[in-house]
């Protein structure tokens, strides 16, 4: 299917501005949801020994900084490195952050996660969605890029989002890689693929 970038543009834009639209005191209601049914859903359907591979929130996204102080497994933040590789630092109580390439906060060090170790659980930042699990990030496709390579050790592809980013439909293309579940603040959506 050809995707004309001016559609996902008009559908990036409105979502956007719903989530924008939200105030400070619901987003931050919403992603306490949004953690604690992470935290429940992790608890059901995590293999043993899992990674959780997570990333800092940007001001208007679901705010991750209670997951990484309340999750109990081995957590890891991505450092970009350019503009398109992204590298996973184990995060400790001592992990010293540094602002990033996009202005996020970033690990400085830390353990590597190499995919050859242990199996993984990645977050997934979300601009949209779909309940066939599309997604619309930035338009950067850093996350798209890294996923091509490393799916294979991926056991599991969570979307964190607000209900009001959830869009009808997204137009996807062959190199775009689903969402297997999306947490919401209402709710856990399991993704069928048509």
């Amino acid at each position: 299917m050809t995707v004309s970038i001016s559609d996902k543009q008009q559908l990036r834009l409105d979502a956007l501005t719903r989530r924008r639209d939200l105030s400070d005191e619901l987003k931050q209601q919403y992603s306490l949801d949004i953690e604690r049914h992470l935290l429940s859903h992790l608890k059901c359907n995590a293999p043993d020994n899992h990674h959780l591979l997570a990333y800092c929130s940007l001001p208007d996204e679901v705010d991750t900084a209670a997951i990484f102080a309340n999750t109990p497994c081995q957590i890891y933040a991505p450092r970009m490195h350019g503009r398109n590789d992204m590298h996973w630092f184990g995060i400790t109580k001592e992990t010293e952050w540094l602002k990033g390439t996009f202005g996020i906060e970033e690990p400085a060090s830390g353990p590597d996660w190499a995919d050859e170790e242990s199996p993984a659980i990645l977050l997934c930042p979300l601009v949209g969605f779909d309940r066939a699990g599309n997604r619309l990030g930035m338009g950067k496709g850093c996350f798209d890029r890294w996923l091509e390579e490393h799916q294979h050790r991926i056991t599991e592809i969570i979307g964190l989002a607000f209900s009001c980013q959830e869009l009808a439909s997204i137009p996807s293309e062959a190199h775009d890689i689903p969402m297997h579940t999306i947490i919401t603040e209402k709710e856990v959506i399991s993704c069928q693929r048509a």
